[in-house]
């Protein structure tokens, strides 16, 4: 059986003369790596020519690493096709919207609705699949590599007839487009589906045209992927997966609703390492079993510039320990030995090009060892938590129609959506509390406690009837800031300000305003100040609302209505925030609700990310420094930390990205 949980890196055999792979391979052994991810960038060694297939060089290096007992994840290598491909139907390649075809070279280049990329793309995998699907040393496999619909999508005849068909299927007709879309305004109604353009950068778009034009691209790239992923099916039994990068740009939960296993890619420094708690406990959700990182960043990020993100002895290791503490069971660098020439030479790695240890090769080879020390604990249980805060894709495309943040020193991926859910996620993690990041669909019987921050619109499936049940039933429902307030495709409600809250509450939003600069004071009910954050909804609440925050002045027809309020509704209660409170009072508030509605949380100083873990014949904790300084965890019982070989009782004190791994004693 395979060492659970495993580490791994990326390995590019292709690149390399067939003398220099087994010295790679022995040094896998010395640095403690379990599996490397291959293949999913060498279409062109494996079919030189149309219909010429060459696959014994990778059965070699497979065989090579199983003798070695390390283990293969195979990719697919649709993401970058060969030249010979691409001159057999030039329009394969994207065309931008200013016309202009991507040039062979790099990678995603090509278009996802082209036939014949589809087909062969297809057929690649099914040869692999036919070669290695039931090789006992693919332990799984990767379709393409970080397929998102970035940017402004493709422009080509393929994906305009198909966003016609896309726009049929939503709205039936084109009256009911016009309708929903309100296109009167500006005199934008269309005679027919085929007037309608294709959003670009240098035009005033419609935001329904823009939302539905990001929603068809990525379920462009669904299809494709789902025809490989059907095609693999049929040849293996091992888990199937996509690389994905921590964006919404692609609903991560269409994509892998038809896969095996969540693979995800992350690259991280000390300041943003915070950010990714949140995605960890997100892909724990998305499937019933242990997701993988399948790229991560042994010490430094970097392309073709000099980089400038030095990590600390020990981020490595916390970095690499992290996803497992919140639930993956692998964790791959990307890459095992730097690039000797051609693209991303700057990147950090295992090994330098010259097959030199990087620095960081020590950190690499304690992590192993730990690993394998908490193997027993981690495989046999699992993380538990009855707190859930959700999310989706449709919001992320619905705020970029809408709003769009951009903040000294934020990443290109960090929408209004994600940026603010980092504001609001923080602070639960602050207060101790392990949350379930889970999409709509997800049942939510399992959990007493729900977050539901700026999910804009709540119009996905039953979910309002699901909520309303689930209330009704006894949950607490923590409804806000922005929640309810659009319908599916992002529109106003014309005859009230939300979907079902106001209905649920018997409240009414009677105001909503913007605050950037804190023009408007607001206080807790017991007169003590409030700090509040861009975005404030106003309510006139029930009578028999328990009303928590107010604003106290500003503007004369703001003053003295409700900000924070509770209702009950059946056995349960709905919280409405609405406005966000500031970092710290978040966190105290936050603590607050989980104290009055017997929600468990861990006591803890710095930034610990816990959680608890469950299984047959185990119970215990894992739990990780993440924030480069010290911190506590107060336990109530005796626990073995498998990794230090410790045990802790009352409290853990922890080092700068420390990772304890802790069982709890029974038999004292």
């Amino acid at each position: 059986m395979q060492q659970l949980p495993m580490l791994g890196a990326a390995y590019y055999p292709e690149a390399w003369p067939d003398e220099q792979i087994p010295k790679d391979i022995e040094k896998m052994k010395l640095a403690g790596i379990h599996a490397v991810r291959i293949g999913e960038f060498a279409w062109h060694k494996m079919e030189p020519k149309n219909g010429e297939f060459h696959f014994e060089w990778l059965h070699e290096v497979i065989g090579k690493l199983q003798e070695a007992g390390i283990a293969v994840i195979l990719g697919t290598p649709s993401a970058t096709p060969p030249i010979w491909l691409e001159e057999l139907d030039p329009e394969m390649r994207l065309l931008d919207d200013m016309g202009l075809r991507h040039d062979h070279g790099g990678r995603r280049h090509c278009c996802s609705n082209n036939p014949t990329y589809r087909r062969f793309s297809v057929r690649i995998a099914e040869k692999m699949a036919q070669e290695f699907g039931k090789h006992p040393n693919v332990i799984g496999w990767q379709i393409d590599n970080e397929i998102a619909a970035f940017d402004f999508g493709c422009f080509c005849p393929h994906c305009i007839e198909k966003f016609k068909d896309h726009l049929r299927r939503r709205y039936g007709t084109i009256q009911e487009l016009n309708q929903q879309w309100n296109l009167n305004l500006f005199s934008q109604a269309y005679d027919s589906f085929d007037q309608i353009p294709q959003p670009k950068p240098h035009t005033w778009h419609s935001p329904h045209l823009k939302f539905e034009w990001a929603t068809f691209h990525a379920d462009s790239h669904v299809e494709f992927l789902k025809l490989q992923a059907d095609v693999l099916h049929q040849y293996t039994s091992t888990p199937v997966g996509t690389d994905m990068m921590p964006v919404f740009n692609q609903d991560y939960e269409k994509t892998n609703a038809f896969l095996d296993v969540v693979q995800y890619n992350h690259y991280d420094d000390e300041a943003s390492l915070k950010r990714e708690i949140f995605w960890f406990d997100y892909m724990r959700g998305l499937k019933d079993r242990p997701f993988w990182v399948t790229e991560t960043a042994t010490c430094w990020n970097g392309s073709t510039s000099t980089p400038s993100n030095f990590r600390r002895e020990g981020f490595c290791k916390g970095n690499s320990w992290l996803p497992i503490t919140l639930g993956a069971e692998a964790n791959f660098y990307w890459l095992w030995r730097q690039h000797w020439a051609g693209h991303e030479l700057m990147h950090g790695a295992v090994l330098y090009a010259s097959g030199r240890p990087m620095h960081i090769f020590h950190e690499v080879q304690e992590l192993a060892k730990e690993y394998e020390k908490c193997a027993d604990f981690l495989k046999n249980t699992k993380i538990t938590t009855d707190a859930a805060l959700m999310v989706s894709s449709t919001n992320d495309y619905l705020m970029k129609q809408q709003e769009v943040v951009w903040e000294e020193g934020s990443h290109a991926w960090e929408t209004a959506y994600t940026k603010r859910l980092y504001r609001f996620y923080e602070p639960i993690t602050d207060a101790g509390l392990r949350c379930d990041v889970i999409p709509p669909s997800k049942d939510l019987s399992k959990y007493k406690l729900l977050f539901t921050p700026f999910m804009l619109t709540m119009e996905d499936g039953d979910l309002q009837k699901r909520i309303e049940t689930w209330v009704r039933d006894g949950g607490i429902w923590v409804a806000g800031p922005m929640t309810d307030i659009r319908n599916r495709i992002g529109a106003h409600y014309i005859d009230s300000e939300t979907g079902i809250l106001e209905q649920l509450t018997n409240a009414t939003m009677v105001y909503q305003v913007p605050d950037t600069y804190d023009c408007i004071p607001c206080a807790w009910t017991d007169g003590s100040p409030l700090a509040t954050d861009t975005w404030l909804q106003l309510f006139d609440a029930p009578q028999n609302a328990r009303v928590l925050a107010k604003v106290t002045g500003g503007y004369s027809a703001l003053e003295g209505k409700t900000l924070i309020f509770e209702t009950s509704l059946g056995k349960g209660k709905i919280i409405t925030l609405g406005v966000l409170p500031k970092g710290a009072e978040l966190t105290q508030f936050i603590s607050q609700i989980l104290k009055e509605n017997g929600v468990s949380a861990f006591a803890i100083t710095g930034k610990i990310a816990a959680a608890r873990r469950i299984g047959d014949d185990f119970r215990g904790i894992s739990a990780t420094e993440y924030g480069g300084a010290t911190g506590t965890l107060k336990l109530n019982g005796r626990y073995y930390d498998h990794v230090s070989g410790q045990h802790f009782e009352k409290e853990v004190q922890f080092a700068p990205y420390q990772t304890v791994i802790l069982q709890e004693v029974t038999n004292v």
